[in-house]
């Protein structure tokens, strides 16, 4: 397969980091945005060959969003796949929930996926694209503790089928939608009853680099068919 090359935002740590990693390790292109430059930093300097590039953003910040993307497009062409992968999750019971976190989760679980898209659009579709949205089983199922944070889950799937129905022609669309995955995902939730009582699930969840190799199959399916949704749960067993 031809080297691509994929903007993923969220990009310093779980399922961002270990996609740039597995994705340069197959030979494509990596433009990695996120908050935490050191640790961008670390992934670039172990592909000295310049697979992986790094721009600080915050993707609730539109303009330093669409800076990076027009910055990744000048220098490298255009953009062959988009991962919008930046996303958080503050669990709590609704009566005890702080309006700032519910503001924090759709500012980045959904602007900042608009933000992203939105900037990154044009490129794609010039250069028939893919975009992977990380979507949730939260997507589908809502669960206590975490309404808000599945209301913008299920944007993200609904923005998904948004795309393949106006851009049938032009842009393959596949949705990701893990269960719990090992990752810090979790010390986001200020509750501490709450996040240690979840902190086993998660412990139990699978690792990043599995929902990697979804993410990599979808890429790799090209020419082939599309996935249009992928769901990956724990092995239970």
């Amino acid at each position: 397969m031809k080297s691509l090359r994929i903007l993923i935002t969220g990009g310093s740590s779980g399922i961002g980091a270990a996609t740039a990693e597995l994705l340069a390790a197959k030979g494509h292109r990596i433009f990695l945005m996120a908050r935490n430059t050191e640790a961008m930093q670390r992934l670039a300097d172990e592909h000295p060959d310049g697979a992986i590039e790094c721009a600080a953003v915050d993707v609730r910040d539109h303009d330093s969003v669409k800076a990076a993307v027009d910055r990744m497009v000048d220098a490298w062409g255009g953009i062959d796949v988009c991962i919008p992968n930046a996303g958080l999750g503050i669990f709590s019971p609704l009566t005890e929930a702080r309006f700032e976190d519910w503001k924090t989760m759709v500012d980045v679980n959904v602007t900042g996926v608009l933000a992203t898209l939105h900037a990154a659009l044009p490129s794609l579709v010039a250069n028939k694209g893919h975009v992977i949205q990380i979507g949730s089983i939260a997507a589908r199922n809502v669960f206590p503790n975490s309404g808000v944070y599945c209301a913008t889950k299920h944007a993200v799937l609904a923005l998904s089928e948004s795309l393949r129905i106006e851009f049938r022609e032009d842009l393959a669309v596949t949705t990701i939608n893990p269960g719990a995955v090992n990752t810090a995902f979790i010390d986001q939730t200020n509750n501490t009853d709450l996040r240690e009582s979840y902190r086993p699930q998660f412990e139990a969840g699978m690792d990043a680099g599995f929902i990697a190799e979804a993410i990599a199959q979808a890429i790799e399916s090209a020419g082939r068919g599309v996935y249009s949704e992928i769901t990956v749960r724990p092995d239970r067993r």
